[in-house]
C-alpha cells in the first residue's frame, strides 16, 4: 500500500487530499471544519479527516506533496517589493512576519501538523503543475490538452501543456503581474465585492449590464495578443505593492472611485461586470485556440480559479474548439492538494492510469459522511422536533411534496462535496418552476444579494429538453453555463422593470433558475453518482412532469457549506429554511416550538400569553386596541403595533425622578435608526461584525424565549429573532420602539414583538424566558439593584440573565473626558476613541456623544458588587466580559454561556485597574452573565 497526502495551505482555501494506491480516498477543505470561510491556515482538521477516512495514522503516510514552491513565491514577493520600493513598504511590513515565522518553514509546519509522526519525503510542486495534475489525472481522457489560469502561483498566472497516459508536460506560461485572474479580481474589488471570494458575484452581475467598457479595457488596461497572452498597464493597478487592487488612474478611467463594499449598485458596476466578463471570454477562447494548435489534442482539461468561470466554460464548449472539456470541480487552490498527491503517484512513481469511460473524481463526493445514529444524537442535543422515515421511497415522496408545496429544503445526505459547489449532498433545493423561489432563497434563506442566480439540477436524460446541450450530456459538477432551450422560454413579463429589478421577470417555465440572459449553470443528475438525490428528483418528476430543481449550497451567505449535522441544524434554525432532510430524518420549521407558538394565533397572541398587568401582576383582558388589568381596570393601549405597558412606580411623580428624566432624554435623543442597514442581510452583517450579537446568536439555543430589556431601536432584538426563537424587546422610549417595530413589519419577522415597559414594573409573568438581556440600562436607573432584582423572577430556572453596567474603574477616563467637554463646550471630540473612528456615521457619532457625555443620570459598579447581586438572588455566576480573572482568555465573546472561574477579589481588582485604560474604549462597559438556579438552591438575601 502506498499512501500519499496532498496539502494546500497559507494562501486561499487550505485543503488536504489522500490518495491510496492511486485511488482518491478523501479530500476536504479546512473551512468546512473550522467554519471560517476560505480558511487559509494549515489544514489540521482536513488532514485528520482524510487519515480517519482511510483508517491510517501519520506514520503510515509514504509521501507528502505540497501544491506550491514557497521559496519561489517568496522570491517573487521580494523582487516585486524591491521593484516598487518604497511604495510597497506598508504591504511588505504586513507580509514579512508571517513568511519568516511560518510560510518559509513548510516542512516543519507539516511535521508539526502530523504530530511529529512523519519523517519521510516531502515533494514540492509548482503551483500550476499542481493545478495541471488535478485537471488531467482524474479526467476521463487518456490524453488531453491542459490549460490552467488563476491569480498567481509562484510566478505563473496561466500555463498550458498536455497529458498523455500517466505523464503531464507543461509547455508555456504567462507570468506575473500579467494575470487574467487578477484582472478579474481588480474589477471585483472596484465593483464593491471582496477579492478572492466574491468573483462569482461579479459573474452573476454581468448579465444585468452592457459590455460598454470592452474597448476601454482593451485599449488602456491590457495589450491582448492572438495567442491569448497579454500585458497589463500596471499604472492602473495597485496589487503589486499596495493594499488595494486598483489605482487612482483606474478611478479616473472609469469615472470615479470604487463602489463601497455592499454600497448601492449602479449601472456603471453592472456595465463593468459585463465588460470584464466579455474580455475574459475573449482571452479564454484565444488561449484555448492556441493550446489546441500547439498540442493537437482533441480534448481539454482545465483548472485554476478562472476555470470556475462557468460562463466562459460554456462558451468554450459551444464554440467547439475541443471535442470535450473536463474541469476540476475544486479548480481553485484547494484542488492543488489533490493534484500534488496524484502527481506523485503517476508522474514521480510512474504508476499507470487505468483506461476509463468516466472521470475518477467520484462526483467530488470525497468529504465526510454521517450515519443516522450521528444525526439522531445531534438532533436530540439540539432539542428540535423531527420525524424519522425509514423507507427511502417514502422519504423522497415526502420531500418532493414539500418542494411542490413551495418549501425551501435543506438536503444533507452522504459524503460532503470537495470544491466550492454543493452538488446534491449539502444542498438547498426548491421548485425551479416557482417565480418567487429565487427571491425567497436569496433574501430569507441565504441573506444575500437578490440578483444572484441559482443553478438548475436536471435529470441527465432530460438535459437536452431544457438546455442547449447534447442529449444525455454529463455536467455533474455545475461548471458549464448553457442557454435555456427556446421551447422552454416564455414571453418576458417586464412590467416596466430595468436593471437589477429585471431579476423578477418570468423568462421560462423554470424561472427560478433562468438568469436574465436566459442562461443557466447546469448540473446533471444520474443514478450512479447521485443515488438518493436521483431518487428524489425522479419522485418530483413523476409528480410534476418537471425534471428540474433549484440547487444551491447549504450555507448562509457568509458561512462555508455545512459539513456536520450540527452545522446543518444551526443553519436551518438561523434562517427561513422550511424543511431539513438529514439522512432519514425530516424537520419542518413550522413544527418547531418557536414557530408553532407564533403560528397558533400569531405573534401578538403569543405575546399576550406572556404578559401580565404591570400594576398588580394580574391577568389582562384584551380588546381590539387595549388591554385592561383584571384587578383594578387600568387600561393599556396598543399603538403602531406596540403594547404601551409602561406603568409608573412609586416615585415617578416626584421632582427629579430618574426614570421620567431618562425617559424624556431618550424620547428627545433616540439612538440612530436603521438607515444604514435597512435590510435583514445588512442588519446581520452589522451584528456579526460587532462580536457580541454574534456571540449571543451562537450561545442562545433555537426555540428559546428571549426578553431584551432596554432594547432601544430593537436592532439586537430583531437580529436574534431572525433565527428560530421568540424574542420580545422592551423599552421605556416609544420613539425608539417604533423604529424596531417598523423594521420587524417590513421584513416579516413574525417571532419578534415589542412592548413599552418600565423595568421596575415588568409586564411579564414569572419564569417565562430562557434568556433575559439587560444591556446598558440598569446604570441609568435610580436603583440598579432593585431593577435587576425585578428581572430575575422572569427567568426560567436554568435560564440565563445578562446585565451590562458601567465599571467604576473603567469609567474614570470617560469621566475625565466629560469634564473636558464641559469646559470646551463639546469640542475636541477626537479625544474619544469611538469618535475618532471615521467608519461611524454622523447620527451614530451624535448618539454616542449624547449617551456618554450628556446623559442625565448614570451609576458605576464593580465586579464584586454584581457578584453579590447574583448571590442574593440565586443566580450562579457564569462569566464576565471582559473576563473577571487577569489570566483568562482574551477571546471575550467566545462561548458566552460556558462557565469560567469566579476568581478572587484581588483578581477582580487587578482586572478593574487594567480597565482604566482598556475599558475606556467602550466607555468602561462590562457584562456579567449568570444562570438562575433551581428554587431549592436559592440563597436568601
Amino acid at each position: 500500500m502506498t499512501a500519499i497526502l496532498g496539502i494546500s495551505a497559507y494562501y486561499h482555501d487550505s485543503a488536504a487530499a489522500l490518495v491510496v494506491n492511486g485511488e482518491i480516498v478523501a479530500a476536504a477543505q479546512e473551512e468546512r471544519f473550522t467554519r471560517r470561510k476560505h480558511d487559509h491556515e494549515f489544514p489540521t482538521h482536513a488532514i485528520e479527516y482524510c487519515l480517519n477516512e482511510a483508517g491510517l495514522q501519520p506514520e503510515h503516510i509514504d509521501y507528502v506533496g505540497f501544491y506550491d514552491k514557497p521559496l519561489l513565491t517568496f522570491e517573487r514577493l521580494l523582487e516585486t517589493y524591491l521593484a516598487y520600493a518604497p511604495i510597497g513598504f506598508s504591504s511588505f511590513v504586513k507580509a514579512m512576519p508571517l513568511w519568516l515565522r511560518q510560510k518559509l518553514h513548510v516542512p516543519r509546519e507539516i511535521r508539526r501538523g502530523l504530530n511529529g509522526n512523519y519523517g519521510k519525503r516531502f515533494v514540492f510542486l509548482k503551483h500550476h503543475e499542481s493545478h495541471a495534475a488535478s485537471a488531467f489525472y482524474p479526467s476521463p481522457f487518456d490524453e488531453a490538452a491542459i490549460l490552467t489560469m488563476d491569480g498567481v502561483g509562484e510566478w505563473a498566472t496561466a500555463s498550458y501543456g498536455y497529458g498523455k497516459d500517466n505523464k503531464i508536460k507543461m509547455i508555456g506560461e504567462l507570468r506575473f503581474p500579467h494575470s487574467l485572474g487578477l484582472l478579474y479580481s481588480a474589477f471585483t474589488y472596484f465593483c464593491g465585492f471582496k477579492v478572492n471570494g466574491d468573483e462569482y458575484k461579479l459573474m452573476g452581475l454581468a448579465p444585468f449590464g452592457e459590455p460598454a467598457y470592452v474597448d476601454l479595457i482593451l485599449e488602456n488596461l491590457i495589450n491582448l495578443h492572438e495567442d491569448g497572452s497579454f500585458q497589463m498597464d500596471m499604472s492602473y493597478f495597485n496589487y503589486c505593492a499596495g493594499l488595494t487592487m486598483t489605482s487612482r488612474k483606474f478611478d479616473q478611467l472609469f469615472g470615479g472611485p470604487p463602489r463601497a463594499l455592499e454600497g448601492p449598485m449602479t449601472q456603471r458596476e453592472m456595465d463593468m461586470a459585463a465588460s470584464v466578463q466579455k474580455v475574459t471570454e475573449k482571452i479564454v477562447l484565444r488561449m484555448a485556440h492556441h493550446v489546441k494548435d500547439h498540442t493537437g489534442m482533441a480534448n481539454l482539461c482545465m483548472a485554476g480559479g478562472v476555470a470556475l468561470n462557468c460562463v466562459s466554460n460554456g462558451l468554450l464548449l459551444r464554440e467547439n474548439v475541443f471535442d470535450d472539456v473536463w474541469i476540476q470541480p475544486a479548480a481553485g487552490d484547494a484542488g492543488g492538494a489533490l493534484g500534488s498527491a496524484q502527481f506523485i503517484w503517476h508522474q514521480l512513481l510512474d504508476k499507470p492510469r487505468a483506461s476509463r469511460s468516466r472521470d475518477t473524481q467520484k462526483g467530488s463526493q470525497l468529504g465526510p459522511a454521517y450515519t443516522d445514529e450521528d444525526i439522531h444524537i445531534a438532533l436530540e442535543k439540539s432539542g428540535a422536533r423531527f420525524d424519522f422515515i425509514e423507507d427511502n421511497d417514502q422519504l423522497c415522496d415526502r420531500v418532493a411534496d414539500e418542494i411542490i408545496a413551495g418549501k425551501a429544503v435543506g438536503w444533507f445526505q452522504g459524503r460532503m462535496e470537495f470544491g466550492p459547489r454543493a452538488l446534491g449532498c449539502r444542498s438547498i433545493i426548491g421548485d425551479a418552476r416557482s417565480p418567487d423561489m429565487q427571491g425567497i432563497i436569496n433574501m430569507k434563506v441565504k441573506f444575500r444579494e437578490g440578483f444572484r442566480p441559482f443553478a438548475p439540477v436536471v435529470l441527465q436524460e432530460h438535459v437536452h429538453e431544457y438546455f442547449n446541450m447534447p442529449e444525455g450530456y454529463e455536467s455533474p459538477y455545475m461548471l458549464l453555463v448553457a442557454p435555456v432551450e427556446e421551447g422552454k422560454r416564455t414571453a418576458r413579463d417586464v412590467a416596466g422593470r430595468s436593471g437589477l429589478d429585471t431579476v423578477k421577470d418570468v423568462r421560462s417555465v423554470i424561472p427560478a433558475v433562468t438568469h436574465v440572459d436566459y442562461s443557466a449553470r447546469v448540473q446533471t443528475i444520474d443514478r450512479d453518482r447521485h443515488g438518493l438525490f436521483h431518487k428524489l428528483m425522479t419522485a418530483f418528476y413523476r409528480k410534476t412532469g418537471c425534471p428540474v430543481l433549484i440547487n444551491t449550497s447549504f450555507n448562509l451567505g457568509w458561512d462555508p457549506i455545512v459539513c456536520a449535522p450540527e452545522d446543518a441544524i444551526d443553519t436551518f434554525m438561523s434562517c427561513d429554511l422550511d424543511v431539513l432532510c438529514m439522512g432519514n430524518y425530516v424537520l419542518r420549521k413550522d413544527d418547531q416550538p418557536a414557530v408553532a407558538n407564533t403560528l397558533n394565533g400569531g405573534g401578538d397572541s403569543e405575546l399576550q400569553r406572556l404578559m401580565l398587568s404591570p400594576c398588580h401582576g394580574a391577568s389582562l383582558t384584551y380588546a381590539e386596541s387595549a388591554c385592561v388589568c383584571s384587578e383594578c381596570g387600568y387600561s393599556f393601549p396598543m399603538n403602531d403595533g406596540i403594547w404601551q405597558m409602561f406603568y409608573p412606580h412609586e416615585n415617578i411623580d416626584q421632582p427629579g425622578d430618574v426614570t421620567e428624566t431618562v425617559k424624556s432624554f431618550y424620547e428627545e435623543t433616540p439612538f440612530p435608526n436603521y438607515d444604514d442597514h435597512d435590510s435583514v442581510r445588512a442588519l446581520m452583517d452589522k451584528a456579526r461584525r460587532g462580536g457580541y450579537a454574534r456571540a449571543l446568536d451562537l450561545a442562545i439555543p433555537p426555540n428559546s424565549k428571549v426578553l431584551e430589556v432596554g432594547c432601544g431601536t430593537g436592532q439586537l432584538t430583531n437580529f436574534l429573532g431572525i433565527a428560530c426563537r421568540e424574542v420580545v424587546g422592551a423599552d421605556l422610549c416609544l420613539n425608539s420602539l417604533r423604529l424596531g417595530e417598523a423594521f420587524r413589519r417590513k421584513h416579516g419577522l413574525d417571532r419578534v414583538r415589542f412592548a413599552q415597559m418600565n423595568l421596575f414594573r415588568p409586564c411579564f409573568g414569572r419564569e417565562q424566558f430562557d434568556v433575559v438581556l439587560c444591556n446598558g440600562v440598569l446604570h441609568h436607573t435610580g436603583a440598579p439593584y432593585h431593577g435587576y432584582e425585578g428581572l430575575v423572577p422572569l427567568v426560567k430556572p436554568g435560564g440565563h440573565i445578562v446585565i451590562g453596567l458601567y465599571n467604576t474603574y473603567g469609567r474614570l477616563l470617560t469621566d475625565l473626558r466629560r469634564q473636558l467637554f464641559r469646559i470646551t463646550g463639546g469640542h475636541a471630540q477626537w479625544i474619544d476613541p469611538i469618535l475618532r473612528r471615521s467608519k461611524h456615521g454622523d447620527a451614530q457619532r451624535r448618539a454616542w456623544f449624547a449617551d456618554q457625555y450628556r446623559h442625565p443620570h448614570e451609576s458605576k459598579h464593580t465586579i464584586d458588587e454584581v457578584l453579590q447581586w447574583f448571590d442574593n438572588t440565586g443566580v450562579e455566576f457564569i462569566r464576565g466580559v471582559p473576563a473577571v480573572k487577569p489570566d483568562a482568555s482574551l477571546m471575550e465573546y467566545q462561548n458566552l454561556f460556558e462557565p469560567e472561574a469566579r476568581g478572587t477579589p484581588l483578581e477582580h481588582r487587578l482586572v478593574e485597574l487594567r480597565e482604566i485604560v482598556t475599558g475606556s474604549k467602550e466607555g468602561g462597559f462590562f457584562l456579567m452573565i449568570g444562570r438562575k438556579m433551581e428554587e431549592r438552591s436559592h440563597v436568601a438575601a
